[in-house]
């Protein structure tokens, strides 16, 4: 029996929030969905800039794909804190003002939770790590979701309690939420959710993002697939911009292997090619990519 997959390389913040994560990797038998290593040592996209615009230039359109919380906006304390800026949905605008642009937020949020956060009309939306497009849920298995249901009964009432873990319902899919949590509630979760999901092990995978656990069927396809689909779709040779801030990106960036990829967060353990300190550094980005398509 498969054990649950986990990406947990890269993982930002606390130390216990490090080990945290560290320890259900071991727990988990340390399998994850995309290997994480350098790709090289990524550049800084600024440095890299001259080559980036070059080949924009060489294009006659070009698709952008941008995660949305730690990519477009700061991360809060509680996904419902967020909020998005003035600034983001003027860059964003005038991006999908350019007819030759393809601008797509890829998220792990609900299609209808970006639409009311980025307010911008003309964009692209692949929700819940791409089982949510343009609004359409890609249909699980009865049986997923009868077990998807009892797993997340069971996270509450194991997890639930903790203090402070709380768990998210993201209907395909739930969270578990430990930016709060001191060092022992966290190893104590973590061993908690792997003994939970060594049941459905053939079942469930694990995400590992910015102090958070996602459980999710297997059968949802992942940002990956969903970028791939969305390519296929533009005329061949479309350059494509995938911008994302945490692990939950790196099966996206390992499969754009040919294009131009960007970790939020310096660090040598991605797929990504390049790299930007901040989602601040992402609208500085994205002014100078509208501006290269005028």
């Amino acid at each position: 029996m498969k054990g649950p997959l986990v990406e947990t390389d890269a993982q930002e913040g606390s130390t216990e929030a490090g080990e945290a994560a560290r320890s259900f990797a071991r727990l988990s038998g340390g399998k994850s969905a995309v290997s994480i290593r350098s790709h090289c040592l990524s550049q800084d996209a600024f440095g890299a800039w001259p080559e980036i615009s070059a080949r924009l230039r060489a294009a006659d359109r070009c698709a952008l794909f941008l995660d949305f919380d730690g990519t477009l906006v700061n991360i809060r304390r509680h996904p419902g804190e967020v909020r998005s800026s003035p600034r983001v949905a003027r860059v964003l605008k005038r991006l999908i003002a350019h007819p030759n642009c393809f601008v797509a937020i890829v998220s792990g949020r609900r299609v209808r939770d970006l639409r009311r956060l980025a307010g911008v009309d003309g964009l692209h939306y692949f929700g819940l790590h791409g089982a949510e497009r343009e609004g359409k849920l890609i249909a699980l298995r009865k049986t997923t979701r009868l077990v998807l249901g009892r797993a997340k009964r069971a996270a509450q009432r194991q997890l639930g309690g903790l203090s402070g873990v709380w768990i998210e319902d993201k209907g395909f899919s739930f969270c578990v939420h430990y930016r709060n949590a001191h060092a022992t509630a966290t190893r104590t979760a973590a061993a908690g959710l792997d003994k939970l999901l060594k049941p459905w092990a053939d079942i469930f995978y694990v995400l590992s993002g910015k102090w958070i656990w996602e459980v999710l069927p297997r059968e949802l396809p992942g940002k990956s697939s969903a970028v791939r689909d969305a390519l296929a779709k533009l005329p061949p040779g479309t350059p494509a911009v995938y911008l994302g801030d945490d692990d939950t990106d790196e099966t996206a960036f390992a499969v754009l292997t040919d294009q131009i990829t960007i970790r939020v967060g310096k660090t040598s353990n991605t797929h990504a090619r390049y790299w930007l300190r901040t989602p601040a550094d992402v609208l500085r980005f994205l002014t100078r990519v509208e501006r290269e398509l005028r």
